[in-house]
C-alpha cells in the first residue's frame, strides 16, 4: 500500500554536509520525452483540441529536433551537469539525441517508456512489464542501468516506488515536497527522495504562470537565492525542471543563460546531478 512520507519538520533534523562545505545543491533535470502521436499531452495553446492535433504536437517536438541541441551547447559552454530524465523510446525513436547524451556527459535518469504512458491504472503485471522495457532500452543504449526515476505525469500506482527498488532503482525524483533528500521506506527496503520541483518548473512557470522569459529567469534566481540563504543553516537541494520545447526556444534561450549563470557564479554552491546527490548524501547515511 502507498503511503505519504512521514512528517519531519526541518528545523528538527541535524544538519547534512555537501562537498566544500557548499550550502546549496543545485540539479538541472532536462525532460527527454517522446509523446505518441494521435494522443493528447503538454499543449501551449489546450484549446486546439481537434483529432488528429498537430499543433501541439508539432510544439513538443520541436524540443527534440531544435531546441535539445541548442540546450547541448548551452550546458557545455556553461559547463554545468544534467540529469537527463530520458523516456525509454527515446532510445529507438531518437538515437542521435542518446549519442549526444552520452558525448555531452549528461546522466541519464529514467523517466518512464513515453510521456503519453503514466502509470496510473496499470496492473502490476502491465508495470513491471513497463519499468523492465524502459530501463532495458536505457541499459542497452548507454551501457548503463539508470540510479534514478522519474514517472511521466507523476502518474504512478500503489506499487510503484516498490517495483522501482526491486528492478534496481536506488533514488525517485516523484516526490516534491522538501528541499533536502529523505530516505522513503519500502517493505524490502528503503529508496532515497531527492527534492524535485513543480515549481521552479518551465512548465509551470511558462506554461501555467504565462511568465515571460525574464520573468522566468528572476523566478528561478529568487527560488535559488531563498534555498542559498536558508543553507547557511542547513544544506538544500534545488531541482531546475526543464523541457526541451519550453526552454529550448529561441525566446527563452538567453533567459535561461542568465539565471543558470547567475547561479553558477555564486559561491557554496554545488552544480551537480542526481547520482552525485545519491552517492554523497544517500549511501553515507
Amino acid at each position: 500500500m502507498l503511503h505519504p512520507p512521514s512528517y519531519n519538520p526541518i528545523h528538527n533534523r541535524a544538519p547534512l554536509k555537501l562537498p566544500n562545505d557548499e550550502r546549496v545543491a543545485v540539479w538541472v533535470v532536462m525532460n527527454v520525452e517522446h509523446f505518441t502521436f494521435g494522443k493528447f499531452g503538454t499543449a501551449i495553446q489546450p484549446h486546439l483540441n481537434s483529432q488528429p492535433e498537430i499543433a501541439n504536437y508539432a510544439w513538443r517536438d520541436y524540443g527534440n529536433r531544435v531546441g535539445i541541441w541548442r540546450l547541448f551547447e548551452l550546458f557545455a559552454e556553461l559547463e554545468i551537469p544534467v540529469t537527463a530524465a530520458v523516456n525509454g523510446e527515446i532510445c529507438t525513436l531518437y538515437p542521435e539525441i542518446i549519442t549526444a547524451i552520452q558525448e555531452y556527459g549528461w546522466e541519464v535518469m529514467a523517466h518512464g517508456i513515453n510521456n503519453s504512458t503514466g502509470h496510473s491504472g496499470m496492473d502490476r503485471d502491465t508495470e513491471v512489464e513497463t519499468i523492465n522495457k524502459t530501463l532495458s532500452l536505457l541499459q542497452q543504449a548507454t551501457g548503463k542501468l539508470p540510479k534514478g526515476w522519474l514517472t511521466p505525469g507523476f502518474s504512478i500506482t500503489e506499487s510503484t516506488f516498490e517495483l522501482l527498488h526491486s528492478a534496481g532503482i536506488v533514488y525517485t525524483a516523484d516526490w516534491v515536497n522538501d528541499d533536502q533528500p529523505y530516505w522513503y521506506p519500502l517493505k524490502e527496503g528503503r529508496m532515497l527522495a531527492i527534492p524535485y520541483t513543480i515549481e521552479a518548473n518551465d512548465i509551470s512557470l511558462c506554461l501555467s504562470n504565462r511568465f515571460s522569459g525574464a520573468q522566468f529567469a528572476t523566478a528561478i534566481q529568487d527560488q535559488f537565492d531563498q534555498l542559498w540563504f536558508d543553507g547557511e543553516k542547513n544544506v538544500r537541494v534545488m531541482a531546475i525542471g526543464l523541457h526541451p520545447f519550453i526552454v529550448g526556444q529561441p525566446l527563452r534561450m538567453k533567459y535561461l543563460k542568465q539565471c543558470l549563470s547567475y547561479i553558477k557564479s555564486k559561491p557554496y554552491t554545488w552544480m551537480t546531478t542526481g547520482e552525485r546527490i545519491y552517492e554523497h548524501l544517500g549511501v553515507r547515511s
